[in-house]
Order: C-alpha cells, then structure tokens, then sequence
C-alpha cells in the first residue's frame, strides 16, 4: 500500500488477527475496499479480549460488532482471493 493507493477519506476498523483464539492476539486497522490489514503495536491476550477492545474502539467510529466484522471478513476474503497480498507495513 502506498499514499497513493490510500483513499482519501477512508472507512476503517480495528479487528482481532484469528490466528490462534488462545494466543495473543494483536490488534489490526483493516480498510474498507482494500485487501489486508495494518498492523498496530495493541494486544489482548486472547480473542475474548481482543473482540471487547475492538468493540470499544469500534464503537468511537460508529461501527457495532456485526458492521466491524463485516468489514474485516470482506477484507480478509479480498486477501485470500490474492495469495501475494498480505499486510502492508
């Protein structure tokens, strides 16, 4: 991803990784229309806890639970409709 490839105004949301629900589970931006996520330096040591600081997060942004993870399921469908994506950084 590049400022260029960067909407100007985009929709963004905080979702959990999934990888593994008993690790720790880092804390990504996903945005709306691009396949992938960002990475961010926040934590929760399970899914449980991750799911509860997105929603807090979510929440200043306008997005309930079901909004957030519509948006973060469709990127992560994006992402797997193309094996070179993977997360901008």
């Amino acid at each position: 991803m590049t400022a260029q490839t960067l909407p100007d105004e985009p929709n963004f949301c905080f979702a959990p990784a999934y990888d593994v629900e008993t690790d720790v589970q880092q804390i990504r931006i996903v945005i709306e229309g691009l396949a992938g996520h960002v990475p961010t330096a926040l934590i929760a040591l399970d899914l449980d806890g991750a799911l509860d600081i997105c929603d807090r997060l979510n929440r200043r942004l306008g997005y309930d639970r079901d909004a957030w993870q519509a948006m973060a399921a469709a990127s992560m469908q994006a992402e797997d409709d193309d094996p070179e994506s993977g997360a901008w950084h």
